[in-house]
Order: C-alpha cells, then structure tokens, then sequence
C-alpha cells in the first residue's frame, strides 16, 4: 500500500482541465490524488475566490483585476474555454463552494494569493467545518499569522523558493522562520530541496512538501529524498511512479 509521499494535484488536475475550477478539483478525486491545492483572492465585494493571477486575464474569456471585479462580474466569466472547447461554460469557484463539496472528500490545501485576506480565507475554512480538512499557505510570514490568529488550531505552512543563504545554516535559518510564524510545514522549489533540509524539517517536527515537478526525473528525486508531499500539475505521473 502506498503511504509515502502524498501527492498534490496542483490547481487541481490541471494539466488536463482548467485550473482552480470544480471539474480540476473533482478529476483530482477521482484520479485518486491524496490532496488538491488551490489559490484564493477576494473580489471588490468582498468573496474569497478560487483564482491564481491578479487578473482574470489569462484564465477566463474577461480582463481586469480580480479585487476590482463583483462576484456576480467574475461568475459570468468563462473560467474554461481557454483550455479547449470541451471545458467551455466552466466558471469560478467561490472559496465556500470548494470547501463545502470537495473538502469532505479530498484535503484542501488553500494558498493565499492576495495580502490581507488571510484572517477571512482561516474564518471561512472555520465556518464550513473543513478545518481538520483544509490547510493555509502562503509565500508571505504575515499571511500565516494572520491565519493562526484567527483559528490557532488550523494547520499552515510557509511556501519558500528555498534557503535565502547556502548550506546547512542556510536550511536551519529557513526552518526557524517556519517554527517562529506558527507553521506546521514547509512548502519548498523542489529544486532547492537537499537531503539536510528534509533532515532539519523532519528534526524540527515539520513536514516538507515539494513543488511543482512534472517530469519522471523531477518527481524520481524528491521521492528517494524522502519528502513528505509533492506538487505537481501532472499527479497521475507521479501515482504511476509510486505504484499508487
């Protein structure tokens, strides 16, 4: 039985669908994925989003900022289209709505694209009873406190492109802001990944996940580096190399 690591389907499954929208969550399920992550922002009316870029550009048929949009603005977008005919009629998801549907099947994994919204993101995952099934993270220390401050008992972790300083004081430094803000794991470039950062993690109580990798040689090495998740756009790659 496969156990170690756990997979993320990044966005979803969204190598094959479009990404942070109720299709990619649900063929992340049903692929068999240990758990999604999905990005959030916060409309001009104040609804937590799924939605990765600032903008709707890039992922709807629409222009314009998110946090200047209504909901009703960004829900009457297309939010499929752009990845094929097929997914056309797709449309963003509220926050809520994922939480609500996905989280009792498939761990949540909630990263915070927008400052200020952190405190909101940690009161809705409260409210729809996801918080022993939904974790926050975010590139941003102050994101993290904000969260934990809200809801103490809610597991968060930092996202980092790795250690700022070379080495294995580099790697310590790295784990004590994690410990100092409150998260309860790190989510590192997979790139940036050593066997002595694994180590420090693991001494120090945390858990280290890896993005976002797709090829079989990305994915081969963090797995025989004995991380504790991986990231990728293309999970059924990663099930495949672990037999699961």
């Amino acid at each position: 039985m496969r156990v170690s690591p756990l997979v993320c389907a990044h966005r979803g499954l969204s190598g094959i669908f479009p990404e942070n929208t109720m299709g990619a969550f649900e063929a992340a399920i049903e692929l068999g994925a240990d758990f999604l992550e999905l990005d959030v922002r916060r409309t001009a009316d104040g609804e937590i989003v799924c939605l990765h870029d600032s903008t709707v550009d890039r992922t709807t048929d629409g222009s314009g900022e998110v946090s200047a949009m209504t909901l009703a603005e960004v829900r009457a977008l297309d939010a499929g289209v752009w990845k094929g005919a097929e997914h056309a009629g797709a449309r963003v998801p509220l926050l809520r709505e994922v939480l609500e549907g996905i989280a009792p099947r498939l761990v949540v994994d909630i990263e915070i694209k927008q400052r200020g919204i952190a405190g909101q993101v940690a009161e809705i995952v409260q409210e729809t009873g996801a918080m022993r099934r939904a974790t926050i993270v975010s590139f941003d220390l102050g994101d993290l406190r904000a969260a934990k401050a809200a809801e103490p008992a809610l597991a968060c972790g930092l996202i980092t492109g790795g250690p700022e300083d070379e080495g294995v004081e580099g790697e310590r430094a790295l784990v004590s802001t994690a410990l100092e803000c409150g998260a309860n794991f790190i989510s590192c470039a997979h790139r940036s990944i050593t066997p002595t950062l694994v180590r420090e993690c693991h001494l120090m109580g945390l858990m280290l996940m890896a993005w976002t990798m797709d090829e079989p040689e990305d994915l081969r090495r963090v797995i025989e580096l004995g991380v504790d998740a991986l990231v990728s756009n293309c999970p059924e790659r990663a099930l495949e190399l672990l037999g699961g």
